[in-house]
């Protein structure tokens, strides 16, 4: 039987349509996934047929070419669904967008076409030993053959199952992104991500035994003018919209329980649980304060589009304290909201068959990408420096 072939998306709000036509289908499904724990490959596919991996390629190239605030969306809807599945992703939009400010077009037509068919970029970045996760040992060598790459990866999310991934990879002790076909010789991956949370994301093991390189698919995205340096950028506010719309799947939840099945207890005079004014009070500030984080999410989005399309660095120093700020609040949230579901829903919600846990599982082990509390720090010092450069400016004048 043939395969139907994969939609190309034309529009900001046909990308919106079909991220929530996905969810839908995804929500069902979300809790079996965690508890499986294993690399969603049904999810996945579903994912690829979809559409949405290609609604960043520029019409150009036969894609959208939708801005950062529409694909920071499709996120926020799917992590709605699935916290973990949202992730996915994230990786093949951060290198699509490498792609656009340092890949040379042969590589762009080659990578382009392969993912408005359906095609799925994976990650291959952070090594384990070193002093910091971008303590890098991965290298490009040249063999009598050609170039090889070798080194291992872990927490290679959304490898498994991936057409192409990209590797951060030393070739002349410069840091590069390679690009490399899923199923190119040498390449091996293993399911063995064991993490508490976002279980189903398939972040394992990637190994790279003398991997055939071709020139043209190794990038240098951070020797671009430091505005377009800010693709990376984009990476943060995915993963911003990911910790949104697991407070969100959170909240969801939460209620619903609260509605259907958590009792009143022992010696209070109300008829339901969600009588009970400080049950309503827990959820009043859960849900404020996971709506403020969506505003803050879609602020951070407009600074990041406007830093994408900006040759003025000022853009771009704006665009990360406003997603500094946003990320850091949508990390507290998260956790809060999916931890404190529990003090409306009492001990049976607990129970693991209802697997309400998992969106504090997700929250928790995705918020460690970034230690929270430098993303305060880094936004309270550029309000600092800010205001010590508007006195200095003063007194000059």
């Amino acid at each position: 039987m043939s395969t139907p072939p994969v939609p190309v998306l034309a529009s900001a709000s046909q990308a919106v349509r079909a991220a929530h036509d996905l969810a839908a289908e995804l929500a069902a499904d979300a809790s079996a996934r965690d508890r499986e724990g294993r690399f969603p490959y049904r999810a996945a596919r579903l994912l690829s047929e979809s559409g949405l991996l290609g609604i960043r390629i520029p019409a150009a190239y036969g894609g959208a070419g939708v801005d950062q605030r529409t694909v920071a969306e499709v996120f926020r809807v799917l992590a709605a669904a699935d916290g973990a599945l949202a992730q996915i992703p994230q990786s093949h939009f951060a290198f699509l967008d490498a792609l656009l400010v340092a890949g040379d077009e042969t590589l762009r037509r080659e990578v382009f076409a392969a993912v408005l068919a359906g095609a799925r970029i994976g990650n291959a970045a952070s090594e384990r030993g070193g002093k910091t996760a971008a303590d890098f040992r991965t290298r490009v060598v040249q063999s009598a053959d050609g170039p090889r790459l070798r080194g291992t990866k872990h927490y290679a999310t959304g490898a498994l199952g991936a057409q192409w991934i990209a590797v951060y990879a030393l070739l002349d002790d410069e840091l590069t992104v390679v690009f490399v076909p899923g199923d190119a010789p040498g390449v091996r991956l293993a399911d063995d991500w064991a993490g508490m949370g976002q279980r189903a994301t398939g972040s394992g093991t990637a190994r790279f035994d003398d991997v055939p390189v071709a020139a043209h698919r190794v990038i240098r995205p951070w020797t671009q003018p430091a505005a377009r340096r800010g693709w990376w950028l984009a990476g943060r506010l995915a993963h911003t919209a990911i910790d949104v719309g697991i407070a969100e799947n959170a909240l969801h939840d939460g209620l619903a329980y609260l509605a259907t099945r958590a009792r009143v207890s022992p010696g209070l005079p109300f008829d339901t649980p969600g009588d009970d004014p400080l049950i309503q009070h827990g959820v009043g500030v859960a849900a404020t304060r996971t709506r403020a984080a969506r505003l803050l999410l879609e602020d951070a989005a407009r600074a990041v589009d406007l830093a994408w399309n900006s040759d003025d660095d000022t853009d771009v120093r704006e665009a990360r304290l406003v997603l500094d700020q946003a990320k850091a609040f949508a990390a507290d949230v998260a956790v809060e909201v999916s931890g404190d579901l529990f003090s409306w829903t009492g001990t049976s919600a607990t129970d693991d068959r209802h697997n309400l846990h998992r969106h504090w599982r997700n929250a928790r082990t995705h918020t460690l990408h970034d230690p929270n509390s430098w993303k305060y720090a880094s936004a309270g010092a550029a309000l600092v420096r800010q205001a010590q450069e508007d006195r200095a400016a003063g007194d000059r004048g």
